[in-house]
C-alpha cells in the first residue's frame, strides 16, 4: 500500500503539508502495520457478499441443488438471488442510526452475527422458503456491516493511505467470490446435498473473522470527536498517525482540522437529512452518492455475477463442470484486476478511473453482443465465437474492476462526516433497489431475448460515461475535511477554513499556522524550500 498525497489544488496550508516525508512504508513501520491489520475487521465486508454471488453462480451449476430447489427458474430464481437484497432493504431502517450512535465498530460485530446466523440457517435449509430466509438474513447482516466498515476505513487510515486502503475494501468482494467460486468447485465432486449445504455454510467464516477482531481495533477518532470524546481520538491520532509522539505536527493539524470541521457541521446542522438538498454542493454530492451505487449493479454486470451460467448456456457452454472451471477462473481474474487498479487510485485519479472503466466495458459489451448474435445464427457450432464471448466476458469484467474499488473511496470522501453513515446507507439503499432489478429482470429478459438483451446494457452503459463525464469532479489529492473546497468552492467552512473561523490558526506568508492542543495552541512553520514542518 503506497502512499501518495499531493497538495490539493486550493489556497494556504493542507494537510500534505505536515504528513512526515521520511515515514517508512507501512510494512516496515510497526504502528503502521498493526492499524492496518485491525481494519481488515472493515477492509473484509464485502467479502461476504462477493462470495455469495459467486456461490449462486456456481450452485446453478449444482445437479444437486437444482434438484433439491426443483429447478428454480424465472422469478422463482430471481427471489433467490434477490433474498440478501431483501434482508438489506430492511435493514437500510436502522443501519445509519446504530451508526451514529454506537459508533462505527457495533454494527460490524452485530451484523457479522447476523450474517453467521443467517449462513447456519441457509446452509441447514430443509425446503426454499427456509433457503430464501437464511439468505433474507445475510442481506440483513451485509447491509449492517456495509453500513459501518466504509466510513470506518475512511475515517481511520492514515492520509497518505486512504484512498488505497478504502478502495481495497471493494477488492474483497473479488476475493470473496474467488473463494466461494473454488469451494463450489470442489463441492461439485460431493454426490449429495452437501455440495451446495457445505458453501452455503462457509459463507460465515469470514465474518467470524471479523467479529473476533474488531473490538481490538480502534473506534473512530472523528466519531470520538463529534461525540466529544476528544482525548481518545488524540490518543488515536498520537498512537497510529503521530509514531506515539502528541506533539508531532501531523497529530496537531489533525486533530486542530478535524475538530473545527465537526464544530461546523454541528453548527450548520448538517446531521439532519435535510442537509443533503440545502445547497448547491449538498444536491451534487446526494446525486452521486444515490448515483454511484446503481451505476455499477447497472452495467451489465448482474449477468456475469448471478447469472453466468445463463449466458454461457446462451453461447453452447452447457456443461456444469466447464461453468464452474468458467466461474473459478473468472473470480481470479476479478481479484488480480481489481487489486491491481485500487493500488493505483491515488496515481491515476478518481474520476480518470471511473471513465476508463466504463469506457472498456462499453466496448467489449458491444463486441460481446455481435459474438452472441453470430454465434446464434450458426446453432452455437462456431467454438470460436464461444471463445470470443468468454473472453469479451473476462475483458468486460477487467473493466468493470477497474472502477469498482474506487466507488466507495469516492463517495466518502466527497460527504461531511455528519452525514458520512446516512452516505452509506443511502449507498446501500440505492444500489440493492438496483440489484432487485438485476435479479427479476434479468432472468427474464437473458430467457426471453437471449443475445438482444446485451443491446440494453450497452445502452446503459454508454449514458452511465456521460454522466461521469459531466458530473464526477476529481478529488485526488485533498484531504478528507479539504474535499468541501470542491463542492462548496473555496471559502467552504472546512479545513483550514474551519479552523481560521474558530480562531485556530492564522496563516502567513511564510507559511505560520497555529495548531491546536487541548487548550492550548501551538504555532507551525513550514520551511517552503525544503518542504520540512518544525513546532517552534
Amino acid at each position: 500500500m503506497g502512499g501518495v498525497m499531493n497538495s490539493a489544488p486550493s489556497s494556504g496550508f493542507n494537510i500534505a503539508d505536515v504528513v512526515p516525508k521520511d515515514r517508512k512504508p507501512w510494512w516496515r513501520d510497526t504502528r503502521l502495520m498493526q492499524l492496518n491489520f485491525l481494519l481488515l475487521s472493515a477492509l473484509l465486508t464485502q467479502t461476504a457478499s462477493g462470495f455469495d454471488s459467486s456461490m449462486t453462480n456456481g450452485m446453478q451449476s449444482l445437479t444437486h441443488w437444482a434438484a433439491f430447489f426443483n429447478h428454480p427458474n424465472g422469478t422463482r430464481l430471481g427471489a433467490i438471488t434477490a433474498g440478501t437484497t431483501g434482508g438489506t432493504l430492511i435493514a437500510v431502517l436502522w443501519s445509519s442510526q446504530i451508526c451514529e450512535r454506537f459508533g462505527r465498530r457495533i454494527p460490524i460485530f452485530a451484523g457479522s452475527s447476523v450474517i453467521v446466523l443467517g449462513s447456519i440457517l441457509q446452509g441447514a435449509a430443509q425446503n426454499y422458503a427456509m433457503f430464501v430466509a437464511g439468505r433474507f438474513i445475510v442481506g440483513a447482516g451485509l447491509c449492517m456491516v456495509a453500513t459501518a466498515a466504509p466510513p470506518l476505513l475512511t475515517e481511520c487510515a492514515y492520509p497518505t493511505h486512504r484512498g488505497v486502503l478504502v478502495s481495497m475494501y471493494m477488492v474483497s468482494w473479488p476475493l470473496g467470490s474467488l473463494v466461494a467460486a473454488w469451494i463450489t468447485y470442489g463441492a461439485f465432486r460431493i454426490d449429495s446435498n452437501w455440495s451446495w449445504r457445505l458453501p452455503s455454510l462457509l459463507q460465515c467464516l469470514v465474518s467470524v473473522i471479523q467479529m473476533s477482531i474488531v473490538f481490538f481495533g480502534p473506534e473512530s477518532p472523528r466519531w470520538l470527536i463529534y461525540n466529544n470524546r476528544q482525548e481518545e481520538a488524540l490518543a488515536f491520532f498520537t498512537k497510529y498517525h503521530g509514531y506515539g509522539d502528541p506533539e508531532s505536527p501531523l497529530v496537531k493539524f489533525e486533530m486542530a482540522e478535524v475538530v473545527a470541521t465537526l464544530e461546523m457541521e454541528k453548527e450548520q446542522k448538517q446531521s439532519r437529512w435535510a442537509a443533503f438538498i440545502s445547497t448547491p454542493g449538498m444536491r451534487h454530492r446526494f446525486f452521486l452518492n444515490a448515483w454511484i451505487p446503481m451505476m455499477l449493479q447497472w452495467s451489465g454486470n448482474g449477468l456475469t455475477s448471478y447469472y453466468l451460467s445463463k449466458v454461457l448456456n446462451s453461447i453452447g457452454v452447457t456443461d456444469s463442470k466447464t461453468q464452474l472451471v468458467i466461474n473459478g477462473c473468472l473470480s481470479i481474474w476479478s481479484f488480480i484486476t481489481a487489486g491491481v487498479f485500487a493500488g493505483l487510485v491515488d496515481k491515476l485519479g478518481r474520476r480518470f478511473l471511473f471513465l476508463l472503466g466504463m469506457a472498456g466495458m462499453l466496448l467489449s459489451y458491444v463486441i460481446w453482443t455481435v459474438c452472441s448474435a453470430i454465434n446464434q445464427q450458426r446453432n452455437f457450432e462456431d467454438k470460436g465465437l464461444a471463445a470470443a464471448v468468454i473472453t469479451m466476458i473476462m475483458v468486460f469484467s477487467a473493466f468493470y474492476h477497474v472502477q469498482s474499488p474506487i466507488a466507495p473511496t469516492y463517495v466518502m470522501e466527497i460527504l461531511p462526516f455528519a452525514l458520512r453513515s446516512k452516505g452509506a446507507m443511502i449507498y446501500q439503499l440505492t444500489g440493492n433497489i438496483a440489484g432487485i432489478f438485476n435479479s427479476f429482470v434479468n432472468p427474464i429478459g437473458m430467457t426471453n431475448l437471449a443475445w438482444r438483451y446485451y443491446i440494453v446494457w450497452c445502452c446503459v452503459i454508454a449514458f452511465n460515461f456521460t454522466i461521469i463525464y459531466f458530473f464526477f469532479p476529481e478529488t485526488k489529492g485533498y484531504g478528507l475535511e479539504e474535499v468541501a473546497t470542491i463542492f462548496d468552492g473555496p471559502d467552504a467552512l472546512a479545513g483550514t477554513n474551519a479552523m481560521r473561523k474558530m480562531g485556530m490558526t492564522v496563516e502567513t506568508e511564510n507559511g505560520e499556522v497555529v495548531g491546536v492542543d487541548g487548550a492550548t495552541t501551538t504555532a507551525t512553520k513550514r520551511n517552503v524550500e525544503h518542504n520540512e514542518v518544525e513546532v517552534v
